[in-house]
């Protein structure tokens, strides 16, 4: 089967022309600005690498032969309910065709993972206006909490023929991508990393704690680290410290943070720069030299020379749904365990794919906690005790472990993207 492009299909996120966001113009909510402040102007439909992963041949939409079966992949906008609205933006063409069954219409949400509630009402609307056959309809999310989701709203509104929808943990696929560059060892045969750790022991920091985007809960996190001195015993990455350190629900619950002294004492010890990739990483959203890039992987020498990742996962506070991407997935391919703040019983939606926490060597049962904010400060607590244990001990912990950081670096080395990704594409299940 060919995957088709044209002009509206393969055009950047980042960098769209004068020509398809003109086509946006009715769609005032598709500008908005970013966490940091800044305006952007973003596609709602630009070019997917689905089609790469799945190894299919591309044709131009001019060239092609309606007659024959197609894909047609696009990457969609992180605002899903926009997006959902506006599936009309799409060309007529590829509509029509997909109406008639030829084709398979694939929205590519791999690099988010929004709840799905309001999303699910609104694109059933807009395939039913638009009389496209849902069974041609596919939705891969990095939501790990996509398919259930599905199912319940399915069987609560009666739903009789639906759309193809599965998560799909591409930042797990994209360790090899990163291996290539290379950003990331090969692989990992722990008893090595064990090896150096112990001779170089007296190097060695308890944790690595990196920060790229700014957010108010990573901003508390290293005012936490600033206050109990944890930063003098981790590597940490810290290049700004935004405006907003707080949000208005969680006052009260962290006062011992926010005083003056202390974030006047951290605001003095900013950047904290890791390696050459913190220094020039900066400027605008972007990949190239100048720009800002906010999944670009630390050099993998920081994981031999660190124990346990400290890691605040992108949506922590997020309802209904489970995104998690590299910040969660390097450390653990490279032989670290990870201490997160991350969404409600995420370590459980984590397990239910094959990995393996940590509860054997420290409380997990924040995964359990409902509340946000508790659950943020029973991750902290945690980072202290430890901090306070001798490195070696630490290493010792680590040393215990050993099975678990080896099998889930394996997992990730080995993830099956046949399975998980080009046999429900294609239908082959």
């Amino acid at each position: 089967m060919k995957h088709l492009i044209d002009t509206f299909n393969q055009c950047s996120m980042h960098d769209a022309s004068e020509y398809i966001l003109k086509l946006y113009d009715d769609v005032l909510e598709s500008k908005e600005r970013d966490n940091r402040g800044r305006w952007i102007n973003r596609p709602l439909f630009s070019h997917s690498s689905l089609p790469d992963t799945l190894g299919t041949d591309a044709v131009h939409v001019k060239e092609f032969d309606f007659k024959e079966p197609f894909l047609y992949c696009v990457c969609v906008h992180h605002n899903t309910n926009l997006w959902a609205k506006h599936i009309n933006k799409i060309p007529e063409i590829i509509l029509d065709n997909v109406r008639n069954g030829n084709g398979k219409l694939v929205f590519d949400d791999t690099m988010e993972g929004a709840p799905y509630t309001k999303f699910l009402n609104i694109i059933y609307k807009s395939i039913d206006d638009l009389n496209l056959p849902a069974d041609k309809l596919y939705f891969v999310t990095n939501n790990l909490l996509a398919e259930s989701t599905h199912e319940k709203w399915k069987s609560s509104n009666n739903i009789r023929k639906y759309i193809n929808l599965f998560s799909f943990m591409y930042n797990v696929h994209d360790i090899q991508r990163l291996k290539k560059i290379p950003c990331l060892p090969d692989s990992i045969i722990m008893e090595d990393e064990l090896k150096y750790k112990k001779d170089n022991l007296h190097n060695i920091k308890h944790f690595l704690k990196i920060n790229r985007t700014d957010r108010w809960e990573r901003n508390l996190f290293m005012l936490h680290m600033n206050k109990n001195n944890i930063l003098e015993n981790s590597l940490v990455s810290f290049p700004q410290f935004q405006d907003k350190i707080i949000d208005a629900g969680a006052i009260g619950i962290f006062d011992n943070l926010t005083t003056t002294d202390n974030i006047n004492s951290l605001r003095s010890k900013i950047p904290f720069y890791i390696d050459h990739t913190d220094i020039t990483n900066v400027g605008e959203p972007g990949h190239e030299v100048g720009t800002f890039n906010a999944d670009l992987p630390f050099e993998p020498i920081h994981y031999k020379n660190s124990l346990i990742s400290l890691v605040m996962c992108a949506f922590p506070f997020q309802e209904n749904a489970c995104h998690l991407h590299s910040s969660t997935y390097n450390p653990m391919f490279c032989g670290h365990p990870v201490i997160q703040f991350g969404p409600y019983q995420h370590l459980k939606q984590m397990k239910k794919n094959g990995f393996k926490t940590f509860s054997k060597w420290w409380d997990e049962s924040y995964d359990d906690e409902i509340d946000g904010y508790k659950r943020l400060k029973m991750v902290m607590d945690i980072s202290t005790k430890i901090s306070k244990m001798p490195i070696v001990n630490v290493f010792n912990m680590i040393v215990d472990m050993k099975n678990v950081l080896q099998h889930n670096s394996d997992l990730i080395n080995n993830y099956n993207v046949e399975n998980s990704l080009i046999k429900k594409i294609f239908n082959e299940y």
